[in-house]
């Protein structure tokens, strides 16, 4: 069992906007943490030039880029958009020695298969994992296989970066899919990684992902797209979403009902004294800042805690398949609906 757990991956943070205590806290509590695009190399650097940059690796981010390509800039010059023509990714991440060099990935719509062997098959100065940003829809039973195949022929080392409005792992069928990139990669011995994505990291990571950096804010643990808007013209109230460690997801505030479900033994719950509870309210429209902030350090430490019971558990996948009928029971029993990976992930 204890070859097991040494041959485990590593779940780490994923954050966007941050500060460098922020991204340290996150990197001491995970043993790791990716930082996203511009900003997160500003953060980079600021590490490095304390000697804290052990543990900590970047997402180019380029696919978030909006609007025409800006103007080009001098080599090495920082600027603001992420998609700068002449910026090189691959350059400063090799200058800074981080332990994995990402590819800036543009975003692939289901189907776009010769998008797809054309960014698999680009050469590289260094050793690279490619970033692929694909829609959710690759993992279904359609397309899944032709994935699978696509990586095969070409034998990289692959960074994931998954999309859908809601939730890109959303029916058995894209499960399955991911799990059979996973066995891809136990196969050839390959690199697999997902970037911002959600819980679903710490399974794939005890199935042989090497990297599953989940997302401390709802736009990080997945790239999002257009969600319909109500036809009544009704803006819902905002409530803080926050990590719920026996239901192994997050949920608004406002929907946590139960000491079952509002008990959090964890650092930042012990401080204020009252567990999740103190997350049940609403605003007409953003989240202030402190209750962002409170509901972000309570995701830290909560989270934190989860990934380490699991990788010190004498066997991983027993204890999270404990976990998961757990949360799956509770759920039933409070009313609220979780993910679909719960349920399929066998």
């Amino acid at each position: 069992m204890a070859d097991r757990r040494a041959s485990l991956g590593r779940v780490q943070a994923y954050l966007g906007r941050c500060s460098a205590a922020e991204a340290l806290a996150n990197r001491d509590a995970f043993g790791g943490v990716t930082l996203q695009g511009v900003h997160g190399l500003k953060i980079a650097r600021v590490l490095d030039r304390a000697g804290e940059l052990t543990g900590v690796d970047l997402d180019p981010a380029a696919y978030l880029a909006r609007g025409k390509p800006a103007t080009p800039v001098v080599r090495g010059q920082l600027g603001f958009d992420l998609d700068l023509p002449v910026f090189d990714w691959i350059e400063v991440q090799a200058e800074l020695g981080l332990p994995v060099i990402r590819t800036a990935g543009p975003r692939l719509r289901v189907g776009q298969v010769d998008a797809l062997k054309a960014e698999l098959d680009r050469d590289y100065p260094v050793p690279v994992s490619v970033t692929l940003v694909l829609d959710g829809g690759w993992l279904g039973s359609r397309h899944s296989g032709v994935l699978a195949e696509q990586l095969r022929a070409a034998d990289r080392d692959v960074s994931l970066v998954l999309g859908a409005p809601f939730d890109p792992v959303d029916s058995s069928y894209k499960v399955q899919g991911l799990r059979r990139l996973l066995r891809w990669s136990n196969r050839t011995g390959r690199r697999l990684e997902l970037l911002r994505t959600g819980p679903i990291g710490i399974p794939a990571v005890a199935a042989g992902a090497k990297v599953a950096a989940i997302g401390l804010s709802s736009s990080t643990r997945h790239l999002g797209g257009p969600v319909a808007r109500r036809a009544d013209g009704t803006r819902p109230k905002r409530s803080p979403q926050v990590f719920v460690p026996r239901l192994l997801h997050w949920q608004r505030g406002v929907d946590l009902k139960g000491t079952e479900v509002t008990h959090c033994a964890c650092a930042a719950c012990a401080r204020a004294g009252s567990g999740l509870q103190r997350f049940d309210v609403a605003f007409d429209s953003s989240v202030p800042a402190g209750v962002r902030n409170a509901a972000r350090e309570h995701d830290l430490h909560a989270l934190a805690a989860v990934v380490r019971g699991v990788g010190a558990a004498p066997d991983p996948r027993e204890e999270l398949a404990r976990l998961r009928q757990d949360a799956q029971d509770l759920a039933e029993t409070v009313g609220v609906t979780v993910p679909k990976w719960l349920g399929g992930w066998d």
